[in-house]
């Protein structure tokens, strides 16, 4: 399972979910999910202003 959500860089609050065990990443960034679930490359990430943060839970394909 991929838990994912996003914030408004003004916020400061990347410390907050790195603590909850996220990966939180830079504005601009994004994460390949696609290839790794159906083979075909679909990138989730935040928009402009925007912190992307993720974390996979339990077993990934």
């Amino acid at each position: 399972m991929l838990l994912f959500g996003e914030f408004e860089t003004g916020r400061d609050l990347g410390t907050y979910y790195t603590r909850q065990g996220f990966t939180v990443l830079r504005p601009g960034q994004a994460i390949d999910v696609g290839t790794l679930l159906a083979g075909v490359p679909v990138q989730l990430g935040a928009g402009p202003g925007e912190a992307f943060f993720h974390r996979w839970r339990g077993r990934v394909r």
